[in-house]
């Protein structure tokens, strides 16, 4: 049982960086991203992923200086056919972090902490790189000849259903007021 306690205790402590004991100067972590991580995070909607996280944290007296470089793949759903897709992930973030007492100060960019804390607790920061560094418009991507990778099947059932005749009543009015217009002028 102290085991699976442990076991557990590493997991939700894997994107934890402990810079107290850490020397001036540069580090590097790495960190990878598991299913574990894409089921707790559905709000991404990515179904999975191959994502890994490379942390170079600048310590000096003061503060910490992060650059955060995600790169992989992420199995996302296409707006346009519904099927996924592998969609590449590359970005560079970076992140300061300061010592001091009022943490409401704190931008997307700079992080206040407390000057006693020891951790920085990363998930939530790269989980937010990662959402960042997806488009707005979630498409399949064009083949080398220039040719949607979309599902055909979905993309015909969509055409069908789009050309359909649709006859919009004007309302006479607008015939009024059109002809009061060209009167007008």
């Amino acid at each position: 049982m102290h085991d699976q306690k442990r076991a557990e205790l590493k997991l939700v402590n894997q994107y934890i960086i402990s810079f107290i004991g850490l020397k001036e100067g540069d580090h590097e972590f790495e960190f990878l991203f598991d299913q574990k991580f894409f089921d707790e995070h559905d709000l991404l909607q990515a179904k999975s992923g191959n994502i890994v996280a490379n942390i170079s944290l600048a310590k000096k007296t003061n503060m910490l200086s992060l650059t955060a470089r995600l790169k992989g793949n992420l199995n996302i759903q296409c707006d346009r056919c519904l099927e996924y897709f592998e969609y590449p992930v590359h970005s560079q973030n970076e992140l300061v972090v300061k010592f001091g007492e009022n943490s409401e100060e704190s931008t997307d960019e700079i992080w206040i902490i407390d000057p006693n804390a020891h951790e920085l607790d990363m998930e939530q920061y790269l989980y937010e790189c990662m959402s960042l560094s997806l488009p707005i418009q979630r498409i399949h991507f064009d083949n080398e000849r220039g040719e949607t990778g979309c599902d055909p099947d979905m993309l015909d059932k969509l055409e069908q259903h789009s050309s359909l005749d649709i006859k919009e009543e004007i309302d006479p009015r607008w015939n009024a007021l059109k002809k009061l217009f060209n009167d007008i002028n």
